[in-house]
């Protein structure tokens, strides 16, 4: 959903889109071979917010970065003192305005992403495509394809190591807006304060009972961590947390939920 807006003021005289640059020292772990960085989003109309860059460490040693901000030299050097980075994903359709710039700086790494997005963006040479081709390390950060939402074309990934389910626009966790517009903007789509889905992706839903089996398959793991791309990670009773966020979209397959009951 961001990105869209994003798009949308490249093409527009009348909407600007800025960005400030990770600095160097930005990296913070967030558990056991996880890491993010955040990167600040100037959105049309005044919408500002953050989001994250989630970083894991595969058995290899190597890296795969999740939604890839914008990296300066010093942050990548971060980074390339973790491991070489092998793994690049484009989590949605949403997420890809920054992914070039990741291609250039790491050519050599494996990109992968969303099935709309390789066919849209044809132009960042996608090697692999979400919820068609089985990853290698996904056995370590397994994927998990929401189905029934096309215009979204989530995959939200779970790091069973150390119970971390990490998503994009799925939810987000807006806390403290950074000023009035985006205040407001958050508040009348119920995204301020807490946790919470937005109504877009409830409306964008094209199979119900498709996307409900995947909220449900979703509320089966043993999650302890939630880490969205748009928000601070959660930690406390998260799996309570995921369940009342996916309430509505679980309530779209009522068999499987009861199954699991």
């Amino acid at each position: 959903m961001i990105d869209y807006l994003a798009e949308e003021s490249k093409t527009s005289p009348f909407l600007e889109r800025r960005s400030i640059p990770s600095g160097g020292n930005m990296l913070t772990p967030i558990t056991r071979n996880i890491w993010g960085f955040e990167h600040d989003h100037f959105m049309p109309g005044g919408l500002h917010f953050r989001g994250r860059t989630t970083v894991l460490r595969l058995p290899s040693g190597g890296l795969l970065l999740h939604s890839p901000n914008p990296v300066c030299d010093p942050l990548a050097a971060e980074l390339e003192a973790l491991g070489p980075v092998e793994v690049l994903v484009a989590p949605n359709s949403q997420h890809h305005v920054h992914f070039g710039p990741a291609t250039e700086r790491w050519p050599d790494a494996r990109r992968w992403g969303a099935p709309t997005l390789v066919e849209a963006r044809a132009d960042l040479h996608f090697h692999h495509t979400l919820g068609r081709d089985t990853p290698a390390w996904g056995t370590v950060f397994t994927p998990h394809t929401i189905a029934g939402i096309p215009w979204l074309d989530e995959t939200v990934f779970f790091h069973a190591e150390t119970g971390s389910l990490v998503v994009t626009d799925l939810f987000f966790h807006i806390q403290r807006p950074a000023n009035w517009q985006s205040r407001l903007f958050f508040w009348l789509y119920g995204l301020s304060g807490r946790p919470a889905q937005s109504p877009i992706v409830r409306m964008m839903a094209k199979d119900k009972p498709a996307a409900g089996r995947s909220a449900h398959t979703l509320l089966q793991l043993p999650v302890t961590r939630l880490v969205p791309a748009h928000g601070p990670v959660i930690e406390e009773d998260a799996a309570s947390v995921l369940r009342r966020v996916l309430t509505r979209q679980a309530r779209w397959a009522p068999a499987a939920l009861t199954s699991s009951d």
